[in-house]
């Protein structure tokens, strides 16, 4: 399994690997491949997948139009009619792959949050090695990370995956991201009895992890997959380096008016910044530009890097166009008082290069579960 070139667009190639990585199980790749190379907007991409999604459904290939309908769904903005219910027809087809296809053994919990609800998914293995509660990102649902995550069911561990504050169906609650992700870890924590825990953040959920390792005890070892320390700099590190300074800039600076006519200029011309400052709006219930990135500078590990005691995991890819590299080695530079730091950045060479290791996931999953055997040994 390898990254594969299909479509000269980086974010769009980029969202189809994150398909073709999981192989037979989730996709047609002979149909992506013959289908996928010639889209060149957000339309095509939408009205390519939906077709997928609905050929898939009609041959009851569950799964497959589940992953289908989450493409189509994905750069929708929040505004297209459309959104909502692409996303209920691949929740849908989801349950029916877990149920019909994967036969999978599962919990679907609510978990009280704030006068609201966190939305989670239990995983049990046959014997209990201890429990390992995953999060997600910047765009994620937890229906999509299961496969993500089974190999570490089948290992022993006990898998709760949850969407919190921003994510899945909480934010079709209005539960916005949140840069102080530990408490939504902690009424986790709390609703389930759990005393000891390991915790993997998955994308932006390496940044969520990793702060509620800081402030939540319980978590006794944390997994960055992959390292996310400073949210502003990610979503300005998607603008070309000379504008990328102006924004920064004129955000440090509050000239309003400068950033969001900028960036307003900016998203009709880049795919990737398109969808990275909509869905950002979206997902932070924010307004503006300006706004947006306010939000995100929030979402930072300066100055709590030294409350992190656990076994700490770090992970990277050397050729992740979202997250910069720095960020890795950062991080590696200011956890001083962990447990132990375990740090890894994969490369080409060895198929893991991109963001979270798409085209060869399991190198990831792989590292994880060996990282867990190591740190995280069996319940008392």
């Amino acid at each position: 399994m390898s990254y594969t070139m299909i479509n000269p667009i980086p974010q769009f190639n980029f969202q189809i690997n994150r398909v073709l990585t999981y192989g037979d199980l989730a996709c047609n790749s002979k149909e992506i491949k013959m289908n996928l190379p010639s889209v060149r907007t957000f339309e095509e991409w939408y009205t390519v997948w939906s077709d997928m999604g609905g050929s898939a459904e009609s041959k009851k290939h569950y799964l497959h139009a589940a992953y289908y309908y989450r493409m189509a769904e994905f750069f929708l903005k929040s505004t297209d009619e459309r959104k909502d219910d692409t996303y209920s027809k691949c929740i849908k087809n989801f349950y029916r792959a877990f149920d019909l296809e994967l036969q999978l053994h599962y919990e679907k919990i609510q978990v009280p949050f704030e006068g609201k609800n966190l939305y989670c998914l239990k995983l049990s293995p046959t014997y209990l090695k201890g429990t390992v509660v995953v999060c997600g990102g910047y765009d994620s649902f937890i229906e999509e990370f299961v496969l993500q995550v089974h190999d570490l069911v089948s290992k022993g561990f006990e898998i709760i995956l949850f969407d919190g504050p921003g994510q899945g169906k909480c934010l079709r609650e209005n539960l916005y991201f949140r840069f102080d992700f530990e408490n939504a870890t902690s009424a986790i924590l709390d609703y389930f009895h759990i005393k000891r825990c390991a915790f993997v953040g998955i994308s932006w959920g390496g940044y969520f992890a990793l702060r509620s390792a800081a402030y939540e005890k319980r978590i006794s070892a944390v997994a960055a997959y992959d390292v996310m320390d400073d949210g502003l700099e990610v979503m300005t590190n998607v603008f070309p380096a000379p504008i990328c300074r102006i924004i920064r800039l004129a955000y440090y600076k509050k000239w309003k008016r400068l950033l969001n006519g900028l960036v307003g200029k900016i998203v009709k011309k880049s795919v990737l910044a398109d969808w990275a400052v909509n869905q950002g709006m979206h997902i932070t219930g924010t307004k503006t530009p300006f706004e947006f990135y306010q939000n995100l500078s929030h979402h930072n590990l300066l100055g709590i890097t030294d409350l992190i005691t656990q076994d700490v995991l770090l992970l990277a890819g050397e050729k992740d166009h979202y997250i910069p590299s720095i960020q890795f080695y950062r991080l590696k530079s200011s956890i001083h008082n962990a447990k132990s730091l375990t740090c890894r950045m994969f490369t080409v060479a060895e198929g893991g290069e991109q963001h979270c290791q798409i085209g060869n996931h399991m190198l990831a999953v792989n590292t994880i579960v060996d990282w867990l055997n190591q740190h995280f040994p069996e319940a008392d």
